[in-house]
């Protein structure tokens, strides 16, 4: 049984690098092309663009690589199929879930692995790619302005009505202060916080101190100009707010969660808690793929099975993620719990994968 697994993991695990690669060089082509007007224009070094795309490099397999994984499963099950492979194996007794192990042992190990990518390269990855295409490529913002705010940093929440990145600026802020044990210790108002020298000033600071029973002092305390405790300089803060839930690991979003329960409203909670369950979920979805459509390509026998596998992949495939979009836009209008919509694509095409197998003779 061992001699058949290797031969199956290595015909696999051949195509699946084969696409893969295949897939990152169009990404980076098309990608190429799209900012070719950009770059000729500004005229970056070699060495720029290649740093650029290294950076890009993370992001790219995170996208194609479960597709890359369900045509190289779908392809070398079906090519057993149509040379009568099959057949030879389950004569000698092994049944189909057996015959689907490898495979899925596979989709484990490329599951674990992207989602060490996602946790602990993408943020960084995305943050040099980004510092790269607006000081060499673009040579400007990616965002003019950014709108509702809310984040914690230095023992303090802040809720933003408005960000300008470009005049570094902070529009109509909220910021409450706590203490190391979570209790509110003070709050302050301001129309505009600006960056200048080097650190955040609040101009017309309205600051409000909570007494120890919890309530505001009566009478609070108004300054023309007052330092307010935030590290991030303004192009730290719009690349981390505009792409955070995108590209934070689920630490962070965690961590933002905690903090923002209780001042928050609920539309930005759902939003958080529905794209937590996606990080976990997302790189499993080679997982998920591969369990879901084994039984299809046990089944198929055509001399052209190769291709219709790969054609019935491209559409289960497509099944897949947009039963999934859908149900996390359901989630994040907290019309179902962020929990189940996150999961719902996978819990429903793995139940079939399984029954698909068990039912296979």
């Amino acid at each position: 049984m061992r001699i058949l697994d290797k031969y199956i993991l290595k015909n696999v695990i051949l195509s699946y690098l084969f696409i893969l690669l295949l897939f990152i060089g169009l990404h980076v082509v098309i990608d190429l092309f799209s900012t070719l007007s950009d770059i000729l224009q500004n005229k970056p070094p070699l060495s720029i663009i290649v740093q650029y795309y290294l950076f890009y490099m993370p992001l790219i397999i995170l996208r194609v690589s479960p597709m890359a994984l369900l045509m190289s499963v779908l392809y070398n099950y079906s090519n057993l199929g149509k040379n009568n492979e099959l057949i030879s194996i389950r004569t000698s007794g092994i049944s189909a879930l057996r015959t689907a192990y490898p495979a899925i042992v596979l989709a484990i190990f490329i599951s674990f692995l992207t989602f060490f990518l996602q946790e602990k390269v993408l943020r960084d990855s995305q943050f040099r790619m980004e510092q790269i295409k607006s000081r060499y490529i673009e040579k400007e913002d990616a965002e003019s302005q950014i709108n509702n705010l809310a984040f914690k940093s230095d023992g303090s929440i802040f809720f933003i009505e408005t960000f300008l990145p470009k005049e570094k600026e902070l529009k109509n802020a909220i910021i409450f202060k706590h203490d190391s044990q979570g209790a509110l210790t003070g709050k302050i108002e301001s129309e505009s916080i600006k960056y200048r020298q080097d650190r955040w000033i609040a101009y017309d600071a309205v600051e409000y101190n909570f007494e120890a029973s919890g309530r505001l002092a009566r009478f609070p305390i108004i300054t023309e100009e007052k330092d307010i405790e935030l590290t991030k300089k303004p192009e730290e803060l719009a690349f981390e707010q505009s792409i955070f839930i995108e590209f934070a690991p689920l630490k962070s979003i965690s961590e933002q969660i905690s903090s923002l329960q209780r001042f928050s409203p609920g539309a930005l909670l759902a939003s958080l808690r529905v794209e937590f369950h996606r990080k976990i979920a997302f790189p499993f979805s080679h997982l998920f793929l591969i369990i879901g459509s084994l039984p299809l390509a046990l089944e198929i026998k055509k001399k052209k099975g190769a291709f219709v596998a790969i054609g019935i992949g491209l559409l289960f495939a497509l099944a897949y993620f947009l039963i999934d979009s859908v149900s996390l836009a359901l989630g994040k209008s907290e019309i179902i719990l962020p929990l189940f919509s996150a999961w719902l694509a996978p819990l429903f095409f793995v139940s079939i994968g399984i029954t698909g197998l068990l039912l296979m003779r």
